[in-house]
């Protein structure tokens, strides 16, 4: 019997991009107008509002959803806009990095500049801190690892991350409907939050992309976005290819995202609720997959 390679075919050749700037920035203030048109309404309305289609025609569903949530989701754009329930905040950014097998070795990127990660020796930097990811057993035996420069290919990779919140407010508001027994308004206000957290994410994936480079093979259509027609991936710790919430304690060793206000619980979740972190990997074979 052949045995399994141990790696995926996974190109270990990609150009490598130059982020502007390694370690984290802060990002306090986006504006609202620019992160509501990435909210995917599929995903709100049927899925954190629970409006589903049933056995209506697609021209019966547009009708209703025209005539009784579009107003409704208009109306909370406003209201948590103009009364500040929703406070969007980020923080994100690149570390040099390459892959060990399963292990992705995290480096210190102190005082780079904006140094070029052709230009950069792992075996000449200081390992910060690895994640190890796992692999397929079958299929295409893909890993997240994968995606980065070997480390004996002499070159360092990018890797980036980022943690985004819409704030406490959100779910303190949510809260208080819950309790005043106002449950349908609670279910859209929490819903509402939920997903412009991931609006938010979607957008600074974009702007990473952006700032990599590589943001020219993004589809012009935000609606496809959703379904990853851009080049690279972003993955959430719990996803199926990194299942281990255990991970968000080393992203918030490398992101501090205390800095926007986010804490983890004790199973690794962030508070508040409205929020999200991520790995970006610009590699262009890099999409879903499960382990």
């Amino acid at each position: 019997m052949k045995a399994a390679p141990a790696r995926s075919t996974v190109a270990t050749d990609v150009a490598v991009p130059t982020p502007p700037f390694w370690g984290s920035r802060v990002v306090e203030h986006v504006d609202l107008d620019e992160i509501y048109p990435f909210i995917n309404t599929v995903a709100l309305f049927r899925g954190q509002w629970q409006f589903k289609k049933g056995k209506l025609s697609d021209a019966e569903y547009q009708d209703k959803l025209a005539a009784t949530i579009l107003p409704v989701f208009e109306r909370l754009k406003t209201e948590l806009r103009e009364n500040e329930v929703l406070r969007p905040a980020v923080v994100y950014g690149y570390w040099p990095c390459a892959s060990d097998g399963d292990d992705l070795i995290v480096y210190d990127p102190s005082g780079l500049g904006a140094a070029a990660p052709t230009e950069l020796r792992p075996a000449e930097m200081r390992e910060l801190l690895r994640f190890t990811f796992p692999r397929q057993e079958g299929k295409r035996r893909l890993c997240i690892s994968d995606f980065f420069r070997p480390v004996g290919s002499g070159h360092a990779d990018v890797f980036g991350l980022h943690c985004v919140t819409m704030g406490s407010r959100v779910s303190e508001l949510a809260k208080s409907l819950f309790e005043n027994d106002d449950y349908t308004e609670y279910l859209y206000t929490h819903g509402m939050g939920v997903e412009t957290a991931e609006a938010l994410a979607e957008l600074w994936h974009k702007r990473i992309r952006q700032e990599l480079g590589i943001g020219g093979e993004d589809s012009p259509r935000i609606r496809e976005l959703f379904t990853q027609h851009y080049r690279g991936s972003r993955y959430s710790p719990g996803y199926p290819a990194c299942p281990e919430m255990r991970d968000q304690e080393k992203i918030w060793s490398l992101l501090e995202p205390g800095r926007i206000g986010c804490s983890l619980t004790e199973n690794w979740q962030i508070d508040p609720e409205q929020s999200t972190s991520a790995f970006v990997v610009h590699h262009p074979e890099a999409k879903y997959f499960n382990v």
